[in-house]
């Protein structure tokens, strides 16, 4: 009785926390098309080996991507990109040198995001009952979520070319 009430309760509690990360982002959206901010932004391309680093937000159709967010009041890009890993995946990260910055128009909002290739320094620890965050690991590149976010799978592929110093659409 005790453990299906507490899976009961465990699931109560996920549905929940999934339920307002929606509300909050269709909420977030409609202001967005209201003010039309213009946002910098950060992603991790967190490579071990053959693995990359990725985190499954609670909705979308696209829930797998890299990790990242936006920068606080007084961050720079590099203190904001070990924050967000650190948030979203549970890992300490160390920014080894720029991807390209990316300019991103969804929701009439611009946003740029510049991407870091990191170096993981400890495993990844996802975040527990994160009203964003479900989940967060290493994928070898063969094995990719098939609904991973396209500009993630666009980052990885430029990277994997070796390309550096990129400008351009996300």
């Amino acid at each position: 009785m005790f453990c299906s009430m507490h899976i009961w309760k465990a699931s109560l509690r996920e549905g929940g926390l999934s339920l307002a990360y929606n509300v909050i982002i269709f909420v977030r959206a409609g202001l967005r098309q209201l003010t039309r901010p213009t946002e910098v932004g950060v992603r991790a391309l967190v490579v071990r080996g053959d693995e990359v680093l990725l985190v499954r937000h609670r909705g979308g159709r696209y829930p797998w991507s890299l990790p990242g967010g936006g920068l606080g009041r007084s961050e720079t890009l590099v203190t904001a990109i070990v924050r967000e890993v650190r948030e979203e995946a549970g890992c300490e990260t160390r920014p080894l040198e720029l991807l390209g910055l990316y300019r991103a128009v969804s929701e009439g909002m611009i946003n740029y995001v510049a991407v870091f290739v990191c170096e993981p320094l400890s495993q990844a620890r996802p975040p527990a009952y994160d009203l964003e965050i479900v989940d967060a690991r290493f994928f070898r590149q063969r094995d990719l979520p098939v609904n991973t976010e396209p500009g993630s799978l666009r980052r990885l592929e430029e990277y994997h070319q070796g390309a550096r110093g990129l400008y351009g659409p996300w």
